[in-house]
């Protein structure tokens, strides 16, 4: 009896130690990498046995907060995924401690420490790690006379998108970063010489754990030449042709109003000197704002190629609809929203 009622009592303390270590155990890590690369941004997991997310919360001594404040949330039954995103270019990376608050009980789970990789030379790398990269679509335009713009719409998974960086670049840039959890979008712009036919460049698959190798075409389209043709008046290699054309004409209508007394090429003569002297007509002085951005064709949908840095007095160089062509420092030329001139 004694011998029964000892075994009971060792069961029952097991059972008691048991369901402490289960509540004790309420969170804990779920996910945490062997091993991540420098600049690479990675997961790390919390699983959860409660389904209340208002009354947890996770407070970390890290190298560096998580990316985002918010974790991403996934229920499976009865348990509950959080997962935080991180990115470190250290030799280490660690996280000395988590402070879990939950359901009014408070845990501290240990520190962990991940080993940071550094990534081998390769060419053409465009500095992005990625768990799978899609190009959603492509654009190219031409920028000026020597060099073509492409603009590419990019998306990828636990990705460092704004580490992008083609080395062949003679310009570029990234807009409208956008991250929701694991995926993020970008908007990435690059100016090439105009005779280069292939952006080509590569990205770490963490999955495959591989470079990967990325070709787009660049063919500009007839609408797209025809929009960006002579942007700048001043290049205009016609531009004295017709000024001499114009004179000619104008001679020769004098000419033979004196000769046939016929006041048809009177008119024409002054249309042809009218028209002459809008070439010689000075060109309207603009402010633009600070920050503006200046697109490549006067469309909605037009790309972007850069923001002023701060205000810009320049020439107006022609108008089109809610639009004014501007050229800015180094030659560039693009168009700017009439909302972003200064008002004064």
């Amino acid at each position: 009896m004694a011998r029964a009622f000892a075994s009971f009592l060792n069961w029952g303390i097991l059972l008691l130690l048991l369901i402490g270590q289960l509540d004790a155990n309420d969170v804990d890590y779920s996910y945490v990498p062997k091993k991540v690369y420098q600049k690479q941004v990675f997961p790390i997991s919390f699983l959860s046995n409660s389904s209340d997310d208002d009354t947890i919360h996770f407070e970390f001594v890290a190298e560096k907060d998580p990316i985002l404040n918010k974790p991403v949330i996934i229920r499976n039954d009865d348990k509950t995924f959080y997962t935080f995103y991180f990115k470190t270019s250290q030799p280490f990376f660690k996280i000395s401690a988590v402070n879990v608050q939950f359901n009014g009980q408070s845990k501290v789970l240990p520190e962990i420490n991940i080993p940071v990789v550094k990534l081998p030379d390769h060419p053409n790398f465009c500095g992005v790690i990625a768990a799978g990269l899609k190009v959603k679509s492509y654009q190219a335009s031409v920028y000026d006379e020597k060099t073509n713009l492409i603009a590419v719409s990019l998306e990828a998974h636990d990705a460092n998108l704004e580490d992008m960086y083609v080395p062949e670049a003679l310009k570029d840039g990234l807009e409208n970063l956008r991250r929701t959890g694991s995926l993020m979008e970008a908007d990435y712009y690059i100016v090439l010489p105009s005779d280069q036919t292939k952006l080509k460049f590569s990205y770490f698959d963490t999955i495959k754990e591989i470079f990967v190798d990325r070709e787009i075409p660049i063919s500009i389209e007839e609408g797209s030449v025809a929009a960006q043709t002579d942007l700048n008046p001043k290049d205009d290699n016609f531009e004295t042709l017709k000024k001499y054309t114009l004179i000619g004409l104008g001679v020769l209508f004098v000419l033979l109003f004196i000769w046939k007394r016929d006041f048809f090429y009177l008119i024409m003569g002054v249309v042809a000197a009218a028209i002459l002297l809008t070439f010689f007509i000075p060109l309207e002085k603009i402010c633009v704002k600070s920050g503006a951005p200046i697109y490549i064709i006067p469309a909605k949908n037009s790309t972007i190629s850069l923001h002023v840095d701060q205000e810009y007095h320049t020439t107006k160089l022609g108008e089109r609809g809610d639009y004014s062509k501007i050229e800015y420092r180094n030659g560039i030329i693009g168009w700017i929203k009439n909302e972003d001139l200064c008002k004064n």
